[in-house]
């Protein structure tokens, strides 16, 4: 069962760093292991809508990083930033209209974000909330790998 777990924690089909979502591209495999940086959140929606991800929770999380993303770019902007982020949401709703856990994600993001105390870093709750989203995932996959 150790080997199991083991094995299960070094899976890895969506990978957060360098301020850029990193995706194993489905559509590859198995012949190939190729991954697709996402640096904006239409590159997020665009490989949800290509099949570049697929499997509920994967495109859940996508989109929440895809969020965070959006939120980075939006701020840098200036003005009525959660105006311009509301668009880049309806980007990401409209990439996988039938996904269930798409909208759950959002909307998780969206109620996040209404919670924001007014002196708090939006980009940095928002990354936060994007990473625990992806850690539950993980969390519950490990159970899973447990369980057999």
């Amino acid at each position: 069962m150790r080997d199991r777990l083991l094995a299960a924690e070094k899976v890895k089909a969506i990978d957060w760093r360098d301020g850029a979502l990193h995706l194993l591209d489905q559509r590859a495999l198995p012949s190939r292991e190729t991954w697709v940086a996402c640096t904006t959140v239409a590159d997020v929606a665009q490989a949800i809508r290509n099949m570049t991800v697929r499997g509920a929770p994967a495109i859940g999380i996508s989109a929440a990083y895809g969020l965070v993303l959006a939120a980075r770019k939006r701020i840098a902007e200036g003005g009525d930033w959660q105006a311009a982020w509301e668009e880049d949401y309806a980007l990401l709703a409209d990439s996988r209209p039938t996904a269930a856990n798409l909208f759950w994600a959002l909307k998780r993001m969206r109620d996040r974000l209404d919670r924001v105390k007014k002196h708090a870093d939006p980009l940095a709750v928002l990354e936060a909330e994007a990473i625990a989203i992806h850690e539950s995932d993980r969390e519950a996959n490990l159970v899973m790998a447990q369980l057999g």
